[in-house]
């Protein structure tokens, strides 16, 4: 089940990449103006029971997740595809790409990568660096 909600960004696990203070400092700094100004925009992709166990675990958006806690975020934008059939958060289910789309800015640029059972394995928006004068 895939749903669309909102969540206190401390019940959302996420990778905090070294490089991207120390050597991404341009991306960094330019993807912190962006959402200080416009706020977060796309939701982040999460994963529950999945490869991570029992957790909502960012798959895409680990950089957002960064600038959100350093900009003081208390709740995160999130689709969470749950892998687990007993655990249904509340939200909006999305049951196409079309409401998948939707909920980002450049959702015709979305990738929605599927399995080889026809099932969503990721949703990642185009890389920001390639993208940032369409965000403003």
């Amino acid at each position: 089940m895939i749903t669309y909600t909102k969540l206190p960004i401390e019940k959302i696990h996420y990778l905090d990449r070294p490089e991207f203070h120390k050597e991404e400092i341009n991306f960094k700094t330019s993807l912190l103006n962006s959402i200080k100004k416009h706020g977060m925009i796309d939701p982040v992709y999460a994963e529950y029971g999945h490869h991570y166990g029992k957790k909502i675990k960012v798959i895409v958006g680990n950089n957002r997740m960064t600038i959100a806690k350093i900009l003081g975020y208390k709740e995160i934008p999130i689709i969470i595809n749950s892998y687990d059939p007993n655990y249904k958060p509340e939200g909006r289910e999305l049951k196409s790409d079309e409401e998948i789309r939707a909920l980002f800015k450049l959702g015709k640029n979305l990738q929605i990568r599927r399995n080889k059972d026809g099932m969503i394995d990721q949703i990642m928006p185009p890389w920001y660096e390639k993208v940032k004068d369409k965000y403003v």
